[in-house]
């Protein structure tokens, strides 16, 4: 969804709307503002009018999707996660992540060309990884989870570096576009069950709920 903190006119929201789909679907690198205006049936000129060049506009997309994922990963702050909410909540957050997946998919590129963005990005991975150990502490609280000192802090810093890599790591293996029956809902599925499975070495006394949610998750991805 693109829709950022500021008010934007129609055309803008359209040249971003386009931008996205095009960046996303056929790969940052090999999309141009000119192949942008192109389909949107506008002259370069008329598009340069309203952004600079493709970087501004991928600017302005990474505004949209900060201020939407901040949003998300304010949720367990907001309002303490059900045991049952915590495979959802990082569901919500993978889907969030394949909305603007031309960024990850080239990330280390685009934070070298585009540097203004490497700081607002720290920011965000370090929000996650707060966020991953307040999540982590409810459930430790709970009796569902049991960690040794600094053990939690890891836990939420390998989670964020999952969460960050994922979609690269299923391009390198193959998935996008030529393993048969590989969907944007099978990987992002694959990705939530791959960071559930990594919070089992910390499982406490009460960690069947939790036992029984993997195996629910696990039985649905199967499916």
């Amino acid at each position: 969804m693109v829709g950022g903190p500021t008010q934007r006119s129609k055309t803008k929201e359209k040249i971003l709307s386009t931008a996205l789909a095009l960046l996303n679907n056929e790969g940052e690198p090999n999309i141009s503002s000119v192949d942008i205006a192109a389909v949107m049936e506008i002259s370069p000129g008329n598009l340069y009018y309203h952004y600079k060049g493709k970087d501004v506009i991928i600017e302005e997309l990474f505004a949209d999707f900060e201020d939407e994922f901040r949003q998300v990963l304010g949720a367990p702050v907001n309002k303490a996660l059900a045991i049952e909410d915590n495979w959802i909540f990082l569901y919500i957050i993978f889907e969030e992540i394949f909305d603007f997946r031309f960024f990850y998919f080239n990330l280390t590129a685009l934070l070298e060309r585009i540097p203004t963005l490497r700081p607002k990005f720290s920011r965000l991975l370090a929000l996650m990884q707060r966020t991953f150990e307040g999540l982590f502490t409810n459930l430790e609280q709970g009796g569902y989870l049991v960690f040794r000192p600094d053990e939690k802090r890891i836990l939420a810093e390998r989670l964020t570096a999952h969460f960050t890599y994922w979609l690269s790591y299923t391009q390198l293996r193959g998935y996008e576009g030529q393993v048969p029956n590989a969907t944007p809902k099978s990987l992002i599925h694959e990705g939530v069950y791959a960071a559930l499975t990594q919070i089992i070495p910390y499982w406490g006394e009460n960690s069947e709920p939790y036992a029984e949610l993997l195996k629910e998750f696990k039985d649905e991805q199967a499916g």
